[in-house]
């Protein structure tokens, strides 16, 4: 029996390889430097040879505590079990750990992060369609569960059915056939949609997929990950707009919970969460304009301008949203085009400036921001029947 003074030695199994590994690994460490007498040994979760030197050092008799991530893992989930070492797993509770021993759980509220991607998701617009980015059927970590639970939830009323795509049995995921299946799903979705991803590694295989299909983030797909990697957020094409639990925090309960287990081993120890949570805006899923505003913004830009000889592209630009998004919302509302607009206002104040002014027609039309008379006289007559002369006779006459 060691002393309350002697050092205990830890052992940490995380996936160093994500920044929210090494998140929760700093929190540990913090908390072990300030609060405990505690050395790590530190595993990089990695596959089953990590599962096999944990064993080994557990074997050794050298581990007084245990923190891991990564017990959905069927190798490393045989080694937690069969240690009567006392534990702390990081992640939602599993079923193949036994419950009985000296262990307790601690983990993010999954479900209030997938409440908090649609809450935030609906507010950027109006969407036809929302979708969430799973991972597996059939794998023994409940977080994307839960996260698809509260992601429901959170659209409850507003969404009505939630789509989900899963990698199918027998499919590796991120393969080849996996992304050529996630491409075939967003497509299916109808467009404007929202899309939220289980973590930042699937939002990247989301916004891989969709420049395959020829599909556009965030005019097509708004997209949302978790857990605010920077390295991959900031590097994504889009950058990529994320959930962003707080891994230190939870690192740090983490290690506080350990503690409480060493020290009361054959006390039942409730699981814990952490709940603290901020979203990191980037390009991927930036504010949109509801529908009837941008059309409003479109036909009051267009009646202020249309004589001064501007494009769809120049309505476009003037606004600030893509060619796509903007032509898209007002052929919903309007049932025309962007220039179909622009063409009709110019028209129309043709029509009253032929019977209000005795300006020659070449100058009228120019004036109106026709760039070709001929152009303008075809025009013309091909919407009202009659020439601008006769158009001009007409209303001399009485």
């Amino acid at each position: 029996m060691k002393s309350a003074k002697q050092v205990h030695k830890i052992a940490v199994l995380l996936r160093l390889s994500y920044a929210s590994g090494r998140d929760l690994l700093y929190g540990i460490s913090q908390y072990a430097r300030t609060k405990c007498r505690w050395r790590l040994h530190v595993i990089n979760l990695l596959g089953d040879s990590s599962a096999d030197e944990l064993r080994e050092t557990v074997a050794r008799g050298e581990v007084d505590g245990i923190i891991a991530n990564g017990a959905d893992a069927p190798a490393v989930a045989s080694v937690l079990d069969a240690s009567e070492t006392p534990l702390v797993i990081i992640g939602a509770p599993i079923q193949n750990i036994d419950s009985a021993r000296a262990a307790a759980f601690v983990h993010n509220d999954d479900v209030a992060i997938g409440r908090c991607g649609a809450a935030y998701l609906s507010s950027l617009g109006r969407f036809r369609s929302y979708g969430f980015a799973s991972l597996d059927t059939g794998s023994f970590n409940r977080m994307p569960s839960l996260r698809e639970r509260g992601f429901r939830e959170g659209l409850s009323g507003i969404a009505g059915n939630v789509r989900t795509y899963r990698t199918a049995k027998g499919m590796a995921r991120r393969s080849v056939a996996d992304t050529a299946a996630l491409g075939a799903w967003l497509k299916a979705l109808p467009k404007p949609t929202a899309v939220m991803a289980v973590h930042d590694m699937r939002a990247l295989q989301v916004i891989e997929a969709a420049a395959a299909c020829g599909l556009r983030i965030p005019d097509d797909i708004a997209l949302i990950g978790v857990d605010n990697d920077e390295l991959l957020c900031e590097t994504a094409e889009p950058t990529l707009t994320s959930i962003a639990p707080d891994h230190v925090r939870l690192g740090e309960l983490a290690a506080a919970t350990l503690k409480s287990v060493m020290a009361r081993p054959l006390a039942h120890h409730a699981e814990k969460l952490s709940a603290t949570k901020t979203i990191v805006e980037r390009q991927s899923a930036r504010h949109i304009v509801p529908a009837a505003q941008l059309v409003e913004r479109i036909s009051a830009y267009i009646h202020h301008n249309a004589t001064k000889g501007i494009g769809a592209a120049d309505v476009v630009r003037q606004l600030g949203v893509s060619r796509r998004l903007a032509e898209t919302r007002f052929k919903q509302i309007t049932g025309g085009t962007i220039l179909d607009a622009i063409l009709a206002t110019r028209l129309a104040v043709l029509k009253r400036r032929l019977h209000e002014t005795d300006t020659p027609i070449a100058k009228l039309s120019a004036g109106c921001g026709f760039k070709c008379e001929n152009y303008a006289k075809r025009l013309f007559k091909n919407r009202f029947g009659i020439s601008m002369s006769e158009w001009r006779k007409a209303f001399a006459a009485t």
